[in-house]
């Protein structure tokens, strides 16, 4: 049996959620050997698949069969096409790389009656190729993304059921097929690094020119480091509600981790340096304020090659 789909919208992608929007047409397309199995099951062509990967039905299933014929091959008359709206669920959000990952949206349809995936019966799905069928319609672009690449793949699903017919000890297993469209979209490399890069850039640079302030102005120093630390905990907690939670460091991770490593190391160097400023004698602040300035300079080049080294391991490990 021939698949095939064009999604005309997709929209309201949410990666906290795990989930989008999508709206178009499938198509089925089969020969008379499945239409006699469809005749002697009684089961219905609008019935044959189902969205495996479809949540909250009841809220944004919309079905419509429509009176459209379509024929991929000779040899097969017969066909449905159904158009749709629904909400889907994405399995796995990429986050290694984040945000920079390419995320992929699929849209799973499997045959769903138990009856058309047992012995002779069973019935394959099989894609109809993208460049004859394109799977991508005039408003699957998103805010913020790249349509890359469109696709598919084809599975076989075993699931156990008391309901199959098959014999066997134990529960029964059935063979479903699944072809599943996938949409793969990379992020807009501007617009990453508008939203996220930048923000991140601009608290760092104050928090490494800190230390060129003059070592005597103590309090001033102070407030630096402690305020760019509450201001990448705000930055770093809008960044992760874009996200599902993710049971590993994902490269933003790893960058912020590292951000406020640098902003308490800058503290405890101001903290140490007021001190001793503050507690020298007047014969001695002067050598004292070469110490520390030396020190700060240290820093500032130690964190600027830190920050190199642990994006560029972070990006190719």
């Amino acid at each position: 049996m021939t698949v095939g789909i064009q999604v005309r919208n997709l929209y309201d992608l949410s990666l906290a959620n795990q989930s989008f929007l999508a709206e178009g047409w499938y198509w089925l397309n089969w020969g008379d050997d499945v239409q006699a199995v469809l005749e002697r099951l009684k089961i219905e062509p609008s019935e044959i698949v189902e969205f495996s990967n479809e949540i909250e039905p009841g809220s944004y299933r919309v079905s419509e069969v429509l009176p459209e014929n379509v024929q991929f091959r000779p040899d097969a008359p017969h066909s449905v096409y159904v158009k749709f709206s629904g909400r889907f669920y994405i399995n796995d959000v990429a986050q290694r790389l984040a945000p920079f990952d390419q995320q992929h949206l699929d849209i799973a349809l499997e045959v769903k009656p138990s009856g058309l995936s047992e012995g002779r019966n069973r019935i394959a799905l099989i894609p109809a190729p993208v460049a004859q069928a394109p799977i991508a319609g005039e408003f699957t672009s998103v805010s913020g993304f790249n349509l890359v690449s469109t696709g598919w793949t084809r599975q076989k699903v075993r699931t156990y059921q008391p309901l199959s017919t098959q014999g066997g000890e134990g529960l029964p297993a059935v063979d479903y097929s699944r072809a599943t469209a996938i949409f793969t979209y990379a992020p807009a490399p501007f617009t990453v690094f508008l939203k996220w890069m930048l923000p991140l850039f601009a608290v760092m640079g104050i928090v490494i020119l800190a230390p060129s302030i003059d070592g005597d102005l103590g309090d001033v120093r102070l407030a630096i480091p402690s305020a760019a630390l509450l201001t990448l905990v705000v930055m770093h907690d809008s960044y992760k509600t874009n996200f599902p939670p993710a049971p590993y460091l994902t490269y933003l991770d790893e960058i912020y981790t590292y951000c406020y490593i640098v902003c308490f190391t800058i503290f405890l160097l101001f903290l140490v340096g007021t001190n001793a400023h503050n507690r020298s004698s007047d014969n001695d602040r002067e050598t004292i304020t070469k110490t520390v300035n030396r020190l700060d300079l240290i820093v500032q080049v130690s964190a600027v090659s830190g920050f190199l080294i642990v994006a560029s391991v972070g990006w190719f490990s």
